[in-house]
């Protein structure tokens, strides 16, 4: 079970709040990058995110719920890049929300097929859209840490282009990836 919450400890030892995973799903088109957003059953856009599957490690359970709501195919990273705080409903209840941490963890997407989840409706979007899209629906504070997500996303993004274009990388700019469905 310790292998299960590996690298995700530092995310709730402060807290009580329930720990969530998120594929931040991207591709890139050009010299631009797209991300790729879901619908929530109440409309808004979000990641691909869920709970920790028992028996997976996060980055396989982040990689399943983009399989599952994005129908996603691709490479996820093995290590979380950023966190964030959003608001879950209480099961049951439309009005009650609660706070939930979520790890987000970059998926680089090789082919889409139709979801598995029907309603999810996945639209890629520019970084400028996807922020907008993001931020629709959402209160100030929850809105600002989603949006930021796709900033640091981003600027992880940008030494892989230096890799492309035949420049040499720091050996800690790697990134280490997963293979995903």
């Amino acid at each position: 079970m310790a292998q299960f919450f590996a690298g995700l400890a530092g995310l709730s030892s402060n807290t009580e709040l329930p720990v969530r995973v998120a594929a931040v799903c991207y591709r890139r088109s050009g010299s631009s990058v797209e991300f790729l957003l879901v619908n929530t059953s109440s409309g808004k856009w979000t990641f691909p995110k869920g709970r920790l599957n028992p028996g997976m490690s996060a980055s396989d359970s982040a990689s399943c719920e983009a399989w599952e709501e994005a129908g996603a195919k691709g490479r996820i990273e093995e290590e979380h890049f950023a966190s964030y705080l959003d608001t879950k409903r209480a099961l049951g209840h439309d009005s009650l929300t609660r706070e939930i941490r979520i790890a987000a963890y970059l998926f680089e997407v090789h082919a889409t097929v139709a979801p598995q989840e029907s309603g999810r409706n996945p639209g890629w979007f520019s970084p400028q859209e996807a922020k907008k899209q993001l931020a629709e629906g959402r209160s100030v504070p929850y809105a600002k840490q989603i949006i930021e997500i796709i900033d640091v996303a981003v600027e992880e993004l940008a030494p892989k282009s230096r890799l492309r274009a035949g420049l040499p990388l720091r050996a800690q700019e790697r990134r280490r990836f997963a293979p995903a469905r």
